[in-house]
């Protein structure tokens, strides 16, 4: 049997993020998201329509059982790594720019 050839370790890595790209395109182009977001707006519209029963109604009312808190945390080891190396950057662009001025007023 003939051996077979390995792909390259860059091809392999664009074949994945081309299998992602088509995958989200095609969650997009369904009507994925848009779906999601309107049975949001339904459910908030159920919600406001009973709000509205309970105070014509007179009944004590919660607004914590209304309202809905969607916040999600993804951050991660690489996020916060990511963070922080972005801050350490823009604080080195900073003080080299602060250097370099403080030298060019010093010769002018």
């Amino acid at each position: 049997m003939p051996k077979k050839k390995k792909l390259h370790p860059v091809l392999k890595i664009l074949f994945a993020l081309f299998i992602v790209y088509v995958s989200l395109y095609i969650a997009s182009a369904s009507g994925y998201y848009e779906s999601r977001i309107r049975n949001k707006v339904t459910i908030t519209d159920n919600n406001i329509k009973e709000f509205e029963e309970k105070i014509q109604n007179g009944e004590a009312i919660n607004l914590d059982s209304y309202l809905e808190n969607d916040i999600e945390d993804y951050s991660n080891k690489m996020s916060k790594l990511g963070d922080n190396l972005t801050l350490g950057i823009e604080k080195f662009v900073t003080k080299g720019s602060k250097v370099v001025t403080d030298i060019i007023k010093t010769l002018f």
